[in-house]
C-alpha cells in the first residue's frame, strides 16, 4: 500500500488556513441561514407587480407633467404677444401712426405697391435690424432677393404650442394694371415659400357677420386697428384696452378644425383652399396677406359664406384660434395679454376686434 507522506509545514500551513476560513466573521451565520442549494430571487408574479405599479406611477404623472409644460408654453406665448405689442408700440412712437396691415397692388397710385407685412416693419423694434436692413422693400416679399430674410424662422413669431412646419402661401396674387385700371388681374393660386407665424392682426368683421350683430357697425371690414392704410393712436376711441391689436391664428398653412389637422385634398373645403388644398393664407410672417376678417366659424368648425357662432379655437381659416387648452391669446392695443375663452360671446370677440364701434360690452 502507497504511503501519503505531507511534511509538517504543509500540514500546519494547511490547518492555519482552514481555521482562518471558519473564523471569517458572519461566515458561520451566513452558512447557519442559509440552506444549501437555496438560490433567493424575483418570481414572474413579484416582477409584474413591480412594473404595474411603475405602469400606474406613470400615468398619474404624465397628465401633471404635459400640464406644467402646457402652462409653460402658454407663458412664453404670452410673452412673445407682449413683445409684439411693445414693437408695436415703439413703431408707433416713431412714426406717431400704427404700420399699416400688409402693402400690396391696389386700385390708383398704389396699383404697383410691392407686397409686404407689418411684421417686416416692426423687425428693428425687437432686435432684428439686421434682417430688416437686408429685406428689399422695392420687390414683394416673395421674389429670390428677399428669400434668405423671408426663409428665416423668428421664434418671436410663433407659438411654442404650435407644431413646427413648412411656410408657404398658397395664394392667387392681384395685380392692377395701372393707376386707373379698378378690376384686379388675378393670378393662378401659387405657392409661396417662407418662415411661419401664429400670430396676426383682425381687420375688421366680415359684412355677413356684422349683419346679424345685435349691433352693426359701419364700414365693418376696415375698422381694426392695423389696415391697409395707417391708423393713429387717436383713431382708437372705443379704448385701448378695449381693442384688438393682434391675435393667434395659429398652425397655418395647415387647415386645423377644432383641433385636428384637415388632410390635403380633404372635404369640405374652406374659403382659403378653394382648390383641392385646404391651406389658409396668412401664416408667413413676411407675406402680404395679414389680418383677417372675423366671419364666425361653424360649430364643426367649417367657414364658409354663411356666419356661425363659434368664436375662438373653431377653426385656424381666418379665425382665432390657437393649440391652447379652452382658449387663445389676443394682445390688446394697450399692451396687454388677455387669454379669450372658447365659449365667450362672439358678440364680444367682435367688439374687441373694432377701433370706433362704440360697443358697451365688457371685455373681461
Amino acid at each position: 500500500m502507497a504511503e501519503c507522506r505531507v511534511s509538517s509545514q504543509e500540514f500546519v500551513s494547511g490547518r492555519n488556513a482552514l481555521q482562518e476560513c471558519e473564523n471569517h466573521p458572519g461566515q458561520r451565520g451566513r452558512e447557519a441561514a442559509r440552506p444549501p442549494g437555496n438560490h433567493r430571487g424575483f418570481t414572474l408574479i413579484e416582477l409584474l407587480v413591480v412594473i404595474a405599479i411603475i405602469a400606474i406611477l406613470i400615468a398619474l404623472l404624465l397628465p401633471a407633467v404635459q400640464q406644467a409644460r402646457e402652462a409653460a408654453r402658454r407663458v412664453q406665448c404670452r410673452n412673445h404677444l407682449k413683445q409684439i405689442g411693445l414693437a408695436l408700440h415703439n413703431y408707433e412712437s416713431t412714426h406717431r401712426l400704427w404700420p399699416e396691415e400688409s402693402g400690396a397692388p391696389q386700385p390708383g397710385p398704389l396699383y404697383n405697391m410691392p407686397r409686404s407685412s407689418w411684421m417686416t416693419s416692426i423687425l428693428p423694434y425687437f432686435d432684428q435690424a439686421n434682417l430688416y436692413q437686408g429685406y428689399n422693400w422695392s420687390r414683394d416679399w416673395q421674389d429670390p432677393v428677399n428669400q434668405p430674410i423671408v426663409m428665416t424662422r423668428l421664434a418671436l413669431f410663433n407659438c411654442p404650442s404650435a407644431a413646427e412646419r413648412a411656410g408657404f402661401e398658397y395664394t392667387i396674387l392681384v395685380d392692377y394694371a395701372d393707376a386707373i385700371t379698378t378690376s384686379p388681374t388675378l393670378g393662378p393660386r401659387t405657392f409661396f415659400y417662407g418662415a411661419t407665424t401664429d400670430y396676426t392682426n383682425v381687420g375688421g368683421i366680415g359684412t355677413n357677420l356684422n349683419k346679424s350683430l345685435p349691433q352693426p357697425i359701419p364700414s365693418p371690414t376696415s375698422s381694426g386697428i392695423l389696415m391697409n392704410s395707417a391708423v393713429s393712436l387717436a383713431a382708437v376711441t372705443d379704448g385701448l384696452s378695449n381693442t384688438m391689436l393682434v391675435t393667434e391664428c395659429a398652425g397655418r398653412p395647415n387647415l386645423y378644425q377644432r383641433g385636428k389637422m384637415v388632410p390635403d385634398g380633404a372635404t369640405p373645403k374652406s374659403w382659403s383652399g378653394s382648390s383641392t388644398h385646404p391651406f389658409p393664407v396668412g401664416g408667413v410672417w413676411a407675406s402680404h396677406n395679414k389680418g383677417f376678417l372675423i366671419d364666425g366659424a361653424q360649430p364643426n368648425g367649417y367657414t364658409n359664406s354663411t356666419p356661425g357662432t363659434a368664436p375662438v379655437n373653431y377653426s385656424n381659416d381666418n379665425e382665432v384660434y390657437a393649440f391652447h387648452p379652452g382658449g387663445a391669446h389676443v394682445l390688446m392695443a394697450d399692451g396687454s395679454v388677455r387669454m379669450v375663452g372658447e365659449s365667450m360671446s362672439l358678440y364680444v370677440l367682435c367688439a374687441m376686434a373694432t377701433r370706433a364701434g362704440g360697443e358697451v360690452v365688457s371685455t373681461d
